[in-house]
């Protein structure tokens, strides 16, 4: 069940970008599915790797980083997982720690259920 979450989050999350009309409503819906596939399977990294890019591309970036800190603690290899972390860190905190998580993320493979959140290198 949590995998048809994932995949109905990032739907949106894709239709998002493309109806930036749709922005705000689209991705409380993703956050909202994605929380519910949590509390059915607290420890799935998939979800908290997927919900941490939806509270980044939300601007909740320490929310954000809370969430892919708990994937990276229960062991998540995907790449989304470190990315979005250095994305949510690079918003809110230390430079350091955000490189230091995005440095994480390399020689690692993106899981083809998740994705990245938006980061904009120029802006930082």
């Amino acid at each position: 069940m949590s995998e048809d979450f994932i995949s109905i989050s990032r739907s949106l999350v894709e239709d998002a970008w493309n109806n930036p009309d749709k922005w705000e409503a689209n991705l409380a819906s993703a956050q909202a599915l994605l929380s519910k596939a949590l509390v059915e399977s607290p420890g799935n990294v998939l979800a908290l790797t997927c919900l941490g890019a939806v509270l980044s591309d939300q601007g909740k970036h320490k929310e954000a980083a809370s969430v892919l800190k708990r994937a990276v603690e229960l062991g998540s290899t995907d790449r989304n997982t470190f990315f979005n972390l250095g994305v949510a860190t690079m918003n809110f905190g230390s430079r350091a720690k955000a490189m230091s998580a995005f440095r994480g993320a390399e020689g690692l493979q993106a899981s083809p259920l998740s994705w990245p959140a938006y980061f904009d290198a120029q802006a930082h």
